[in-house]
Protein backbone atom coordinates (compact mmCIF):
# COMPACT_ATOMS: atom_id res chain seq x y z
CA UNK A 1 0.00 0.00 0.00
CA UNK A 2 2.66 2.80 0.84
CA UNK A 3 4.29 1.47 -2.03
CA UNK A 4 1.26 2.27 -4.19
CA UNK A 5 1.38 5.87 -2.78
CA UNK A 6 4.86 6.23 -3.40
CA UNK A 7 4.79 5.50 -6.86
CA UNK A 8 1.54 8.07 -6.95
CA UNK A 9 3.50 10.37 -5.28
CA UNK A 10 6.75 10.22 -7.38
CA UNK A 11 4.29 10.45 -11.03
CA UNK A 12 2.43 13.99 -9.77
CA UNK A 13 6.05 15.11 -8.92
CA UNK A 14 7.34 13.71 -12.25
CA UNK A 15 4.13 15.99 -13.73
CA UNK A 16 5.71 18.93 -11.37
CA UNK A 17 8.87 19.19 -12.98
CA UNK A 18 7.34 18.80 -16.51
CA UNK A 19 5.21 21.50 -15.74
CA UNK A 20 8.12 23.59 -14.04
CA UNK A 21 10.40 22.36 -16.62
CA UNK A 22 8.14 23.94 -19.55
CA UNK A 23 7.59 27.30 -17.75
CA UNK A 24 11.05 27.79 -17.43
CA UNK A 25 11.83 26.97 -20.92
CA UNK A 26 8.75 29.83 -21.76
CA UNK A 27 9.86 32.62 -19.19
CA UNK A 28 13.49 32.09 -20.92
CA UNK A 29 12.04 32.26 -24.94
CA UNK A 30 10.10 35.26 -23.64
CA UNK A 31 13.06 36.75 -22.04
CA UNK A 32 15.12 36.34 -24.86
CA UNK A 33 12.93 37.84 -27.29
CA UNK A 34 12.36 40.40 -25.22
CA UNK A 35 16.25 41.27 -24.45
CA UNK A 36 16.14 41.31 -28.70
CA UNK A 37 12.97 43.94 -28.41
CA UNK A 38 14.97 46.13 -25.92
CA UNK A 39 18.30 45.99 -28.30
CA UNK A 40 16.34 47.03 -30.92
CA UNK A 41 14.81 49.81 -29.30
CA UNK A 42 17.91 51.50 -27.60
CA UNK A 43 19.02 50.71 -31.57
CA UNK A 44 16.70 52.32 -32.46
CA UNK A 45 16.92 55.45 -30.24
CA UNK A 46 20.31 55.85 -31.13
CA UNK A 47 20.00 55.65 -35.21
CA UNK A 48 16.79 56.74 -35.40
CA UNK A 49 16.36 59.66 -32.70
CA UNK A 50 19.56 60.67 -31.20
CA UNK A 51 21.98 61.06 -35.06
CA UNK A 52 18.56 62.63 -37.07
CA UNK A 53 18.19 65.04 -33.96
CA UNK A 54 21.81 65.68 -34.71
CA UNK A 55 21.23 66.56 -38.27
CA UNK A 56 18.14 68.41 -37.79
CA UNK A 57 20.32 70.76 -35.80
CA UNK A 58 23.10 70.34 -38.32
CA UNK A 59 20.61 71.01 -40.86
CA UNK A 60 19.52 74.63 -38.63
CA UNK A 61 22.97 75.53 -38.46
CA UNK A 62 23.84 75.43 -42.29
CA UNK A 63 20.62 77.23 -42.58
CA UNK A 64 21.15 79.91 -40.13
CA UNK A 65 24.59 80.42 -41.58
CA UNK A 66 23.39 80.85 -45.21
CA UNK A 67 21.03 83.20 -43.90
CA UNK A 68 23.85 85.17 -42.03
CA UNK A 69 26.39 84.37 -45.10
CA UNK A 70 23.46 86.03 -47.71
CA UNK A 71 23.28 89.37 -45.68
CA UNK A 72 27.16 89.99 -45.59
CA UNK A 73 26.57 89.18 -49.25
CA UNK A 74 24.27 91.95 -49.19
CA UNK A 75 26.67 94.48 -47.61
CA UNK A 76 29.82 93.18 -49.44
CA UNK A 77 31.20 95.62 -51.92
CA UNK A 78 33.81 93.71 -53.57
CA UNK A 79 33.00 91.14 -56.29
CA UNK A 80 35.58 89.22 -55.48
CA UNK A 81 34.85 88.50 -51.75
CA UNK A 82 30.74 88.12 -53.00
CA UNK A 83 31.80 86.05 -54.83
CA UNK A 84 33.82 83.73 -52.40
CA UNK A 85 30.32 84.22 -50.00
CA UNK A 86 28.53 82.84 -52.79
CA UNK A 87 30.90 79.78 -53.00
CA UNK A 88 30.19 79.04 -49.44
CA UNK A 89 26.15 79.68 -49.75
CA UNK A 90 26.14 76.79 -52.86
CA UNK A 91 28.61 74.62 -50.56
CA UNK A 92 26.14 74.87 -47.06
CA UNK A 93 23.31 73.92 -49.28
CA UNK A 94 25.10 70.83 -51.04
CA UNK A 95 25.85 69.57 -47.21
CA UNK A 96 21.80 70.37 -46.47
CA UNK A 97 20.71 68.26 -49.12
CA UNK A 98 23.03 65.88 -47.97
CA UNK A 99 22.21 65.58 -44.54
CA UNK A 100 18.70 65.43 -45.85
CA UNK A 101 19.22 62.38 -47.59
CA UNK A 102 20.45 60.53 -44.74
CA UNK A 103 17.99 62.08 -42.40
CA UNK A 104 15.08 60.52 -45.25
CA UNK A 105 17.04 57.03 -44.59
CA UNK A 106 16.07 56.59 -41.40
CA UNK A 107 12.61 54.99 -39.36
CA UNK A 108 9.80 58.47 -40.02
CA UNK A 109 6.56 58.26 -38.42
CA UNK A 110 3.66 59.76 -40.10
CA UNK A 111 3.95 63.11 -38.53
CA UNK A 112 7.60 63.44 -39.45
CA UNK A 113 6.94 62.81 -42.98
CA UNK A 114 4.56 65.22 -42.72
CA UNK A 115 6.97 67.68 -41.30
CA UNK A 116 9.15 66.85 -43.37
CA UNK A 117 7.32 67.45 -47.05
CA UNK A 118 6.94 70.90 -45.27
CA UNK A 119 10.18 71.32 -44.69
CA UNK A 120 10.89 70.72 -48.44
CA UNK A 121 8.90 72.69 -50.22
CA UNK A 122 9.87 75.32 -47.76
CA UNK A 123 13.28 74.82 -48.46
CA UNK A 124 12.88 74.67 -52.00
CA UNK A 125 11.25 78.16 -51.81
CA UNK A 126 14.28 79.60 -49.92
CA UNK A 127 17.03 78.01 -52.38
CA UNK A 128 14.64 79.98 -55.07
CA UNK A 129 14.56 83.10 -52.90
CA UNK A 130 18.21 83.28 -52.09
CA UNK A 131 18.91 82.80 -55.96
CA UNK A 132 16.77 85.96 -56.50
CA UNK A 133 18.37 87.86 -54.06
CA UNK A 134 22.00 86.71 -54.62
CA UNK A 135 21.44 88.24 -58.22
CA UNK A 136 20.39 91.63 -57.45
CA UNK A 137 23.23 91.62 -54.48
CA UNK A 138 25.80 90.54 -57.73
CA UNK A 139 24.80 93.19 -59.53
CA UNK A 140 24.66 95.73 -56.29
CA UNK A 141 21.09 96.19 -57.03
CA UNK A 142 19.77 98.48 -53.93
CA UNK A 143 16.88 96.26 -54.33
CA UNK A 144 18.52 93.53 -52.70
CA UNK A 145 18.44 94.61 -49.32
CA UNK A 146 14.64 95.07 -49.06
CA UNK A 147 14.05 91.95 -50.72
CA UNK A 148 16.33 89.93 -47.92
CA UNK A 149 14.23 91.79 -45.06
CA UNK A 150 10.75 90.75 -46.72
CA UNK A 151 11.01 87.62 -48.84
CA UNK A 152 14.42 86.22 -47.66
CA UNK A 153 13.47 86.79 -43.91
CA UNK A 154 9.71 85.22 -44.50
CA UNK A 155 11.12 82.15 -46.59
CA UNK A 156 13.94 81.64 -43.97
CA UNK A 157 11.26 81.33 -41.22
CA UNK A 158 9.23 79.34 -43.29
CA UNK A 159 12.15 76.70 -43.22
CA UNK A 160 12.59 76.52 -39.39
CA UNK A 161 9.00 76.05 -38.58
CA UNK A 162 9.10 72.22 -39.31
CA UNK A 163 12.91 72.13 -38.82
CA UNK A 164 11.30 72.79 -34.91
CA UNK A 165 8.49 70.81 -35.33
CA UNK A 166 11.17 67.64 -36.21
CA UNK A 167 12.98 68.10 -33.23
CA UNK A 168 10.35 67.97 -31.16
CA UNK A 169 8.59 64.96 -32.37
CA UNK A 170 12.16 63.45 -32.06
CA UNK A 171 12.36 64.08 -28.38
CA UNK A 172 8.72 62.58 -27.69
CA UNK A 173 9.05 59.75 -29.86
CA UNK A 174 12.84 58.85 -28.12
CA UNK A 175 11.02 59.05 -24.57
CA UNK A 176 8.49 56.74 -25.73
CA UNK A 177 11.18 54.23 -26.80
CA UNK A 178 13.21 54.62 -23.48
CA UNK A 179 9.88 54.27 -21.73
CA UNK A 180 8.79 51.19 -23.22
CA UNK A 181 12.25 49.77 -22.64
CA UNK A 182 12.23 50.09 -19.24
CA UNK A 183 9.32 48.47 -18.95
CA UNK A 184 10.71 45.70 -21.02
CA UNK A 185 13.34 45.38 -18.62
CA UNK A 186 10.88 45.51 -15.63
CA UNK A 187 9.62 42.17 -17.01
CA UNK A 188 12.74 40.53 -17.92
CA UNK A 189 13.78 41.46 -14.06
CA UNK A 190 10.36 39.44 -12.89
CA UNK A 191 10.81 36.26 -14.85
CA UNK A 192 14.42 35.81 -14.38
CA UNK A 193 13.23 35.64 -10.31
CA UNK A 194 10.47 33.43 -11.21
CA UNK A 195 12.80 31.25 -13.26
CA UNK A 196 15.08 31.16 -9.89
CA UNK A 197 12.05 30.58 -7.63
CA UNK A 198 11.57 27.51 -10.26
CA UNK A 199 14.64 26.23 -10.03
CA UNK A 200 14.41 26.21 -6.05
CA UNK A 201 11.10 24.34 -6.84
CA UNK A 202 12.78 22.07 -9.29
CA UNK A 203 15.96 21.48 -6.08
CA UNK A 204 13.03 20.59 -4.01
CA UNK A 205 11.12 18.39 -5.93
CA UNK A 206 14.55 16.02 -6.76
CA UNK A 207 15.04 15.86 -3.45
CA UNK A 208 12.02 14.83 -2.79
CA UNK A 209 12.40 11.95 -5.34
CA UNK A 210 15.38 11.15 -4.30
CA UNK A 211 14.07 10.20 -0.91
CA UNK A 212 11.16 8.37 -1.97
CA UNK A 213 13.50 6.06 -4.14
CA UNK A 214 15.39 5.31 -1.03
CA UNK A 215 11.92 4.04 0.73
CA UNK A 216 11.25 2.56 -2.23
CA UNK A 217 14.35 0.66 -2.56
CA UNK A 218 14.05 -0.19 1.55
CA UNK A 219 10.89 -1.39 1.08
CA UNK A 220 11.79 -3.91 -1.60
CA UNK A 221 14.70 -5.05 0.50
CA UNK A 222 12.63 -5.36 3.08
CA UNK A 223 10.18 -7.79 1.08
CA UNK A 224 13.17 -9.80 0.08
CA UNK A 225 14.01 -10.79 3.27
CA UNK A 226 11.04 -11.71 4.28
CA UNK A 227 10.80 -14.05 0.96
Amino acid sequence: MDWSINLKQRDKIALALGFIFLVIVLSNWFMNYSMKQVSGQFKSVYEDRLIPALDIAAIMERSYKNHLLLEEHILEGDRNTKNELNLAIKNNQYEIDSILVKFEATYLTDKERQNLESYKKAQHSLVNVQKAILAESSNFDTAARKSYNTTGKAAFQQVLNPLHDLSEIQETVGHELLDSAERQMNTIKVLSRLVIAMAVIIALLVATLLQTSRKLNSIKQQNYHLN
